[in-house]
This record gives structure tokens, sequence and C-alpha cells, in this order.
């Protein structure tokens, strides 16, 4: 059987695993860290569990469709819960507003927060949105690409004019309102890919409506459940996977992979090596010389991450919660063109114990606090991170009461520590989603040698869970066409 090792356990390489072995090659997986998971970690401490990476599902059909590919049923191995509202909003201004999948519930919250008359303006917007997903997903996302000439495709060029996919996302928003609060929440989404809204197509909208049309979803057992089921999935297809494994190079000769060495000096054959890495680094650092490992690559942000074990209550928050500064363009023009860490941070709080009361002791809260800061080619942040964490504890003592002395424990993760897992630069959301990093532009999962693939943020289609996902379907499809395939069980 052709033999597949895949170098990394995130969720692309675990999902990409399960795929392969199902399709009839053999899977060896191995993972550097005693942990799975890459960006998607988990953290335990004294009664408190924290999920270190993404906090929350959105989109689901791709996680669907791997196990229904797979003949299995999702809600076997795991049980995603529809959250509403989805987050709290929490304005410089003093408003609160609460973020719903129920158009019912967004437009009351529209009317009686901001102006009726702002009630039309987004349903309008949130049609458009919706209309936007269903055509670009399948003509844009789901789709391996040779060349930049894919994109010229009659049909591609008709939704690119139809959609105006290249407009300026922030302007475009302001078309449909005029109220600057809700110009934030209808863009902020960007930041989830470490892109500033400001500097955004206007075809990551999508994003808004996934959020704001689909919902937000959280594992039961938190999202380190994912991790499990996609282990779980990938072990009962027969993969054999090892941690504690670092890769130290994939050996290739004559232009094409013959295996990998392990920093033990151990090689392991394969006939093809799949790389769940962050992209420059691993034409950097683990395959021969080429044009990309000169690339000049554009990143997106970094962030300063505060899992904070607190005793007392903070009622004032939900499940998720955003926190916008007094001025959100300044804020974007620190992190992303200045590349400063802002003077007045926006920034994002989460308590999964209000979904899993497991994931706090009695009378608990698990307070997870991400600060959107610039990756390591600005200033530093991470020796910043206690003047930020004040600022952010100011804030919450305004907005949430929260109490110093309630404060337990806090465990940070910097930028630097983004750049110790492997990420280019400490950005934790790796590379930057502009025109050229992506579709057809983005590094292809296919290396320029030959039974050397990619699968994961930093490849095609791109960030996020749902991406990631999709990057391993079509790794799949990829290494079929151009290896050929034993067909395994279920198959024809």
């Amino acid at each position: 059987m052709t033999h597949v090792i895949i170098v990394g356990g995130g969720i692309g390489g675990l999902a990409a695993a399960a795929r392969l072995a199902h399709a009839g090659y053999r899977v060896t997986l191995l993972e550097q860290r005693t942990q799975l998971g890459g960006r998607v970690g988990l953290f335990e401490r004294d009664g408190f569990r924290f999920d270190t990476g993404p906090t929350l599902l959105m989109m689901l059909d791709p996680l669907e469709k791997l196990f229904r590919d797979l003949h299995r049923r999702l809600e076997d191995y795991l049980q995603p819960v529809l959250l509403n509202p989805s987050y709290r909003v929490f304005y410089a201004d003093g408003t609160r507003f609460d973020s719903s999948p129920c158009i019912a519930s967004m437009v009351r919250e529209i009317a009686q927060k901001m102006s009726p008359a702002e009630v039309p303006n987004y349903l309008r917007l949130m049609a458009d949105l919706s209309a936007m997903l269903h055509d670009v997903v399948p003509a844009f996302v789901r789709r391996n690409y040779h060349s930049p000439l894919d994109l010229l495709g009659a049909g591609q060029i008709r939704l690119l004019v139809k959609h105006r996919l290249l407009a300026n996302l922030y302007r475009r928003v302001r078309r449909y309102t005029r109220d600057p609060r809700l110009q934030m929440l209808f863009t902020f989404q960007t930041m989830y890919l470490g892109l500033s809204p400001m500097q955004s197509p206007w075809v990551y909208g999508i994003l808004t409506y996934m959020e704001s049309g689909e919902g937000v979803w959280f594992p039961r057992g938190g999202m380190y459940q994912l991790v499990r089921a996609l282990e779980t999935l990938a072990r009962e297809e027969g993969v054999q996977i090892s941690t504690g494994e670092r890769v130290e190079q994939v050996m290739v000769e004559s232009g094409r992979a013959m295996g990998v060495r392990l920093a033990s000096g151990e090689t392991i054959k394969a006939d093809v090596v799949v790389l769940n890495a962050d992209v420059p680094t691993a034409y950097q650092n683990m395959l021969p010389s080429s044009k990309q490992a000169s690339r000049k690559w554009r990143n997106s942000c970094s962030a300063l991450v505060f899992l904070i074990g607190y005793t007392g209550k903070l009622a004032q928050l939900l499940h998720h919660n955003v926190h916008f500064s007094a001025d959100f363009e300044r804020n974007l023009q620190e992190i992303f063109v200045q590349k400063t860490v802002p003077e007045d941070p926006s920034f994002y709080t989460c308590l999964s114990v209000r979904t899993e009361p497991s994931d706090a002791p009695e009378g608990s809260e698990n307070l997870y606090v991400l600060v959107p800061v610039p990756n390591r080619s600005g200033q530093d942040a991470t020796s910043m991170k206690n003047e930020v964490l004040r600022k952010v504890l100011s804030r919450l003592e305004r907005e949430a009461g929260l109490r110093r002395d309630g404060i337990l424990f806090v465990q940070d993760i910097s930028p630097a520590d983004w750049e110790a897992m492997g990420l280019w630069q400490g950005a934790a959301f790796g590379l930057s989603h502009d025109f050229f990093q992506s579709t057809c532009f983005r590094p292809s999962n296919r290396a320029p040698f030959e039974g050397v693939y990619f699968v994961g943020a930093s490849t095609v289609p791109g960030n996020g869970i749902p991406m990631v996902l999709i990057s391993a379907e079509l790794l799949q499809q990829r290494i079929e066409q151009e290896t050929g395939v034993r067909r395994g069980k279920g198959q024809k």
C-alpha cells in the first residue's frame, strides 16, 4: 500500500489522515508535541479548563461532511451546541448588544439599541451576504488551483462582478448602515483571520453571515473534544499516531519525497509526505532550498491570550463577549499598519463555563481573554503583556464587576509562544488573507517536490476550522489524482 506520513497532528493533519486511510492509503501521523490538536489546545489547572486556541465553531458543514464521507455520524463523536445569544458586545459608549442567529432577536436588539431605521439595512445585508456565501464556497473555496488562470473562467468572472467580491469590506458595510456600532459589529469577524476589516475584500463578509446567519456553536466538553473526535476517527480508520516525534527534515532525492528524518536521527520511509505545518516555516526549515523558501509572505497579526482562574461570578459576561475600543479604526491602524501595541485595545473574552459548568470549580469562572496585537515583525507585544493585561482588567472592572482579589492565577500565551509553536513571526492566525494570498495565490497544497503536500491553515483555502477541514478534502482529491489509490473500507 502507498505509505503516507503526515507531519503534524493539528485539525488538518488529523482530518487528512482519516480521509486518506479511509481511501486505502497506509497512514502514519507524527506529532512533535505530546498533545495533538495544534492550535486547538487545552490547558488545565486547579480544576479550571481552558481552550487555548479557537473557542467556537462556525459553518458546521465541512465537519459534518468529513464524518459523512467516512460513513459516520458527527453526533456519535461530538455534540455541538448552538449558542443563543451568540455573544455580547460591549461598546465604549456603554451600549450592550446581544448578537444572535435568530433574525427576530436581532431585529429587536437593533431597533431597541440602535434605531428602527437600521432594521431594513440589517435584513438587506444578511440577504446579500447569504447569496454571496452560497455562490463563493463552491466556486472559489472548494477547489484545487493549478494557476492564476483558474480564476479567469466565465463563471468565476461573473461572480466577481455580480458580488463585487474585491470591493473594500469596511466601505461596503457603510453603504448598508450609518451607525458606527453596527459597522463594527458586521466587519470585525475578519479579525478571526488576523486581517483588518479596513483592509479586507468584501468577500470576507461571508464570515459575518456564517456567524449571524448560521450561528456560533460550542462542543459539549469544550473545543478539545473536536481533537479527540478526529483522533478517534483516524484511529478507527487504521492511522498509526505517534506523539513526541519531531520531524527535522523531509528527505527528498532527485526531486521526490523519500520519507522523513526525525530529530533522533531515525529515518522513516514513505511514498508521500504531508506537512500539517506553517508553510513558511516548513519551506525554510524542513524542505530543500526552493523559491518558496525565500518568498516574502505576509503574515496576520498575533494575539496575547490570558487564561485567568477567577473566584466569584462575572454575571454580565456571556459565553462569548466582544469589547470594542473607543476608537476602533485607530485600534486597527495601530495593529495592522503601524504594527504597534494598541493604546486602547479591543479584545474578546470567553467563559466556556457558561455552557460547560465543569470547566471551572463551583462559584468560579474560567476567563479567557484574547487581545489582537502585532506579530513579531512589529512592536514587541510580549514585553508589554503586563501593561496590556492591566488595561483589560480595568475595563472588565467597569463592564463586568471584576475584582482583582478574585484572580487566582493568570497563564499567558504571547507572540513569542506562538512563534515557538512553529508559527512564522508569531502570527497566531498564520498567513494573511489579503487578495494575493487567497484562492490561487495562497500557497498550494502541493510543494515543488514530487510526493510532498501541505494541509492546514496556511495552504488553500485558508484559516479557520471550516477552511482547514476543507483543506483536507482538497488534499485527498489532489493526492488521489496524482498518486492513484487502493480503495479502502466502504469504497467502490
